[in-house]
């Protein structure tokens, strides 16, 4: 593994293009050993998957959206109120993609110095057979116990070291 410094990286979230910082979370994953890094979108739903430690990992984030659109008089105005949005979605993009490339920057630092094991930090987004994440197989196992108020049942949980 190698040594981890992004600290050249630390900078106002709206410095980097978003661009910048999806290139900045392939350099880093790719550094740190993960292959097969892929980035996707469809819409405002955005997906990196990578590989790493025999496992495959996808990560779904949901970019922000404005709210609403302010209310048009004329065509100038509309015209005016589309370039003001579509500032404003850029500058959403670009913090939001600068916050997730440093929250990504801070999983692998704690990898790299021994606090976590890199499957701990990136556990709700291993890929399970039938192609759904841990996240998604146990959210709804998670919300049912808290409604009912009782420890779920979860099968197939193999006991602890038996891998």
């Amino acid at each position: 593994m190698t040594t981890f410094d992004t600290r050249s990286f630390y900078t106002r979230g709206d410095s980097f293009s978003a661009g910048d910082s999806r290139a900045h979370v392939e350099r880093a994953l790719l550094n740190f050993g993960a292959t097969d890094v892929r980035f996707s979108q469809r819409g405002h739903i955005n997906a990196i998957a990578f590989r790493a430690c025999g496992r495959q990992f996808r990560i779904v984030i949901s970019l922000p959206q404005p709210d609403g659109s302010p209310a048009v008089r004329s065509d100038v105005a509309e015209v005016h109120s589309r370039e003001v949005t579509a500032k404003a979605q850029e500058l959403n993009a670009r913090r939001f993609w600068h916050a997730f490339a440093l929250s990504t920057d801070a999983k692998l630092a704690a990898v790299a110095a021994g606090v976590a094991t890199f499957e701990s930090e990136f556990l709700a987004h291993v890929v399970l057979p039938g192609n759904r994440t841990v996240i998604e197989e146990l959210e709804p196992v998670i919300a049912s116990a808290y409604r009912s108020g009782q420890r779920p049942s979860i099968s197939n949980a193999a006991a602890p070291g038996a891998d």
